[in-house]
């Protein structure tokens, strides 16, 4: 199964559909890339917006303001996820990857915040996550599961980057999943999963195999068309 296709013509993103034999919920899996053009992150916000649940990486926009400013500097004709993608508009409950911060954090929370909210922007922009999709390889089921910018980073920091980036969160989003499987799985509704394309792979793997869920249906979405 592939989750992200790049070729000659451009990037295309695959929005997989899960669901049981004997049981009603589905998972709708949006293998989101973060660069992209602006056509991609409205046709993602339309369908995650007919789904009764949106789980979904990172926060509410908003408490990463660093990171939201890097991503908007682009010369290019593509947006950030963090600026295209406007989950909260939907209208639909969304269980985000991190909670919002308390807003009656002290002084001192807020300082450590502004300063891991930047640290993380410059790691980012370094590693390339803001970067053109174009060239970006594709992504199936037999592939190691590892994200654009830990390809690009070596030696101690790319052990820091797989554990805390991919391994730790996608052990977390297969947890959430979990519960919300089992809390849900008699109601008729959808739960879409909006992550980055390299947790997908784990999702469906964790879904098929502990819960016995299959593929149902899979449609492409354009990412990014190749330059003519």
């Amino acid at each position: 199964m592939q989750y992200v296709e790049s070729s000659v013509i451009g990037v295309r993103s695959a929005v997989i559909t899960l669901k049981r034999r004997t049981t009603p919920l589905r998972f709708v899996l949006f293998p989101m890339v973060h660069v992209a053009e602006p056509a991609f992150y409205a046709e993602v916000e339309a369908m995650a917006g007919t789904c009764d649940l949106i789980v979904a990486e990172g926060m509410p926009s908003g408490y990463a303001p660093m990171q939201e400013w890097m991503s908007k500097i682009r010369l290019d004709r593509l947006v950030d996820q963090m600026t295209g993608l406007d989950l909260e508009r939907t209208g639909v409950p969304v269980q985000w990857e991190q909670a919002a911060p308390s807003p009656a954090r002290s002084g001192r929370e807020q300082a450590a915040a502004a300063v891991a909210d930047s640290a993380a922007a410059v790691v980012l922009r370094a590693l390339g996550r803001y970067g053109s999709p174009l060239g970006l390889p594709s992504l199936d089921q037999s592939d190691e599961h590892d994200d654009r910018w830990e390809r690009r980073a070596a030696g101690w920091l790319g052990r820091i980057a797989q554990d805390r980036i991919l391994d730790s969160r996608d052990a977390a989003l297969a947890q959430a999943l979990g519960a919300i499987h089992r809390e849900r799985y008699g109601v008729q509704a959808k739960v879409a999963v909006v992550y980055g394309g390299a947790h997908i792979p784990a999702v469906v793997d964790y879904l098929t195999e502990t819960f016995k869920y299959y593929v149902e249906k899979a449609e492409w979405l354009t990412v990014a068309h190749a330059p003519e």
